[in-house]
C-alpha cells in the first residue's frame, strides 16, 4: 500500500478483522515523521481512519521504551498466571523514497 508520501505503510495484525493499526513513514518539511493510523471496517463504507498519530523521531524513542515496558508487563503477568506467552516479532520499517 502506498500513502501520499510515498512510504509503503505496515499494517499490524489484529485478532479482529474489523479493525487495523497501520505504520507508515511520512516526510513533512524535510522531517520525517511515524504515522500510526488506526481504522475500522463499516459495512457499505469500509476502511474508515478514526484516528491518525504522528510522531516525531524523539517521540518514536519513547513509545519504543514505553511499548517494550508494556509488553514485558504483559508477559510477566501472563506467565505468573501459566498462560503461554508470546515472543516479540520484528516488523520491517517502511522506507521513505
Amino acid at each position: 500500500m502506498q500513502t501520499g508520501n510515498n512510504a509503503l505503510a505496515h499494517v499490524l495484525q489484529s485478532s479482529r478483522a474489523d479493525q487495523k493499526v497501520e505504520l507508515s513513514l511520512e516526510g513533512r518539511d524535510g522531517e520525517e515523521m511515524v504515522a500510526l493510523r488506526y481504522s475500522t471496517w463499516t459495512e457499505g463504507l469500509g476502511w474508515s481512519c478514526q484516528k491518525t498519530i504522528r510522531l516525531d523521531a524523539e517521540q518514536l524513542d519513547e513509545l519504543h521504551r514505553a511499548v517494550t515496558v508494556a509488553r514485558h508487563r504483559i508477559n510477566r503477568r501472563r506467565a505468573d498466571a501459566g498462560q503461554p506467552v508470546q515472543s516479540a516479532q520484528v516488523i520491517q520499517l517502511p522506507t521513505v523514497a
